[in-house]
């Protein structure tokens, strides 16, 4: 869980290098920078908040249809939540 979380918070600091790098150019390549940088800095953002609620929750994935289901990235399936 440890080396997931240290992988989002280097993306989410590379996003923000492509954000700095982007800002000293002009036109179409500076909007297109700043697209890519914000969609890696939202997308890591989400991903770190998703392993938080995980650990918290002591759930193995984080909800995603709202549903009370939880969704396995790895089998592809959703699947019930426990029980309380």
């Amino acid at each position: 869980m440890v080396h997931g979380t240290g992988l989002l918070l280097l993306s989410s600091v590379a996003g923000y290098w492509v954000l700095e790098r982007s800002a000293g150019h002009k036109g179409q390549l500076k909007s297109v920078g700043q697209v890519i940088g914000w969609v890696v800095i939202v997308t890591s953002l989400v991903g770190l908040t998703c392993r938080v609620w995980a650990l918290a929750t002591g759930q193995a994935f984080c909800p995603i249809d709202g549903k009370g289901s939880y969704f396995c990235p790895l089998t592809g399936k959703s699947m019930p939540a426990s029980p309380k």
